[in-house]
């Protein structure tokens, strides 16, 4: 006997008990148990390398029976059909490496296969609760038989086992009734009865993995659903580059329709992949420019980036964008509006842009200008000018940040400029007021200020520079403006 010890696992899809003509005794836990002891048995057989997808397989144990019923229909009336129509698509996609939807879709196929092999299928649904019950408590430490690995022939294989199920059942069912329950035989039969489950995921994937495989007659609409459903599958994983090599195989597998790269799109729009969705809804429009509704929400995507872009103030890009929407949509409600005002908006930061260009570029002529003065020995004047430069820059706005740095630096030296002149002229005047003390300062910066106004440019020359000159007189010393 080859004893193999269950392990717990987190359930990741909500237990959900469905009533109905045919029942299962298997729930959540155990199928999860006998998938994940299956890989390890085909690992050892096979070297499969399933065990590296063993999250992908156990989340396809994990499924609900709704979902089950959506990506394999004939499930809930055919299980046995089901499984050879499985069966044979699996073998008909299979790829030298197993990727994670196809590891997926084996352990879909694997609860489908523990659930058909299950005790008490079409016992009366209490009996069913109840020892469903009793070994989702027990599963964890279970001793197993295996078998030899065969390939199976669904209809002969399945029938045989039935048989074996069948026979225990009707003694399960009369013990639950008289109360003796899972402490009768239901508990001394356990190991066998998962054991059947086990030995049949595991020659279900060996049927299907072992090489040298090849089986027909499987039909475009399988291929097609295979495809899609796949897409789905890696659109809600997230991982981008994942998506796009996935979809780019998968339509190699069959030719995709408007609406499989639809229905993928709407997934990865759904999971804020946007980019990517759109690259889908175009190639769903390529196959057919009449699906308005498709050019309505590529156009509305474009728009309400657009819009966002505008938030920022990247206008370009928001014009960009624009102009996208109305490529794709030329009939959209808002696109044409937006993109009219957003060339507007360009339009007059293009205008104030030139305007603080100019300012910069006067702010630096009058010191350029002040600096003249200043070799002359016009120090006054120079001041008066490095003062125009300030208020000059003062009209550069923090809008560029190019040109607002370029403002803020000719500031600073302006600043410290004005400062290193002011000391020069009071040292000058000290001097001055020494050496000739006849002499009337007043007067003589005056005259000075008269004879540079033909000579300096006369677009730096307005009535701001006698006040200006004014305000300086004002910041020298009393005793020496007073010197006669």
């Amino acid at each position: 006997m080859y004893k193999i010890v269950f392990k717990s696992f987190i359930i990741l899809f909500p237990f959900i008990l469905f009533i109905s003509s045919r029942g299962y005794s298997w729930g959540p836990t155990s199928q999860i148990s006998i998938v994940n002891n299956a890989i390890h048995l085909i690992d050892k057989e096979l070297n499969a390398s399933l065990k590296k997808l063993d999250t992908e397989i156990k989340n396809g144990a994990g499924i609900t029976d709704e979902t089950l019923y959506t990506l394999i229909p004939t499930a809930k009336t055919d299980p046995v059909r089901a499984i050879e129509t499985e069966m044979n698509l699996l073998i008909a996609v299979k790829t030298k490496k197993i990727d994670p939807y196809y590891a997926f879709r084996l352990g879909v196929l694997g609860k489908l296969t523990a659930q058909t092999t299950s005790p008490l299928q079409n016992a009366d649904p209490t009996i069913q609760i109840l020892y469903n019950s009793d070994v989702e408590k027990m599963i964890e430490n279970v001793p197993l038989r295996t078998t030899q690995r065969q390939k199976v022939n669904p209809s002969v294989y399945f029938a045989q086992l039935y048989r074996q199920i069948l026979s225990r059942d009707r003694i399960f069912e009369q013990e639950y009734k008289s109360n003796i329950g899972f402490k009768g035989t239901a508990s001394t039969t356990l190991s066998e009865c998962v054991s059947i489950s086990l030995n049949a995921v595991a020659d279900v994937w060996y049927s299907i993995l072992v090489p040298g495989q090849v089986v027909g007659g499987v039909s475009e609409v399988s291929l097609r659903d295979y495809a899609l459903q796949g897409g789905l599958f890696y659109a809600k994983r997230g991982k981008i580059e994942e998506i796009r090599t996935n979809i780019r195989k998968l339509s190699d597998l069959v030719t995709f329709t408007e609406d499989m790269y639809i229905q993928i799109a709407d997934t990865l729009l759904g999971m804020d992949i946007n980019e990517l969705a759109i690259e889908q809804y175009k190639n769903a429009l390529a196959l057919n420019l009449n699906r308005k509704d498709i050019s309505r929400k590529i156009a509305d995507y474009y728009v309400g980036k657009g819009t966002k872009a505008l938030e920022t103030k990247k206008l370009e890009e928001a014009l960009e964008l624009f102009n996208n929407a109305i490529s794709v949509d030329p009939l959209h409600p808002e696109a044409e509006r937006l993109r009219l005002e957003t060339e507007h908006s360009i339009k007059e930061r293009e205008t104030r842009l030139a305007q603080t260009k100019e300012a910069l570029e006067r702010a630096e002529k009058l010191q350029s200008t002040a600096e003249q003065e200043a070799l002359t020995g016009r120090i006054a004047e120079s001041i008066v000018l490095l003062r125009q430069a300030l208020a000059t820059y003062d009209e550069v706005s923090d809008e560029f940040p190019m040109e607002n740095q370029q403002k803020n630096r000719g500031i600073r030296i302006v600043n410290a400029r004005i400062q290193e002149l002011k000391g020069q002229l009071l040292e000058s005047s000290k001097n001055f007021s020494g050496k000739y003390p006849n002499v009337d300062l007043v007067n003589s910066i005056n005259r000075i200020s008269n004879e540079i106004a033909n000579s300096i440019i006369k677009e730096t020359i307005d009535n701001g520079f006698q006040s200006g000159l004014q305000s300086l007189l004002q910041g020298i010393p009393s005793n020496i403006l007073e010197v006669r």
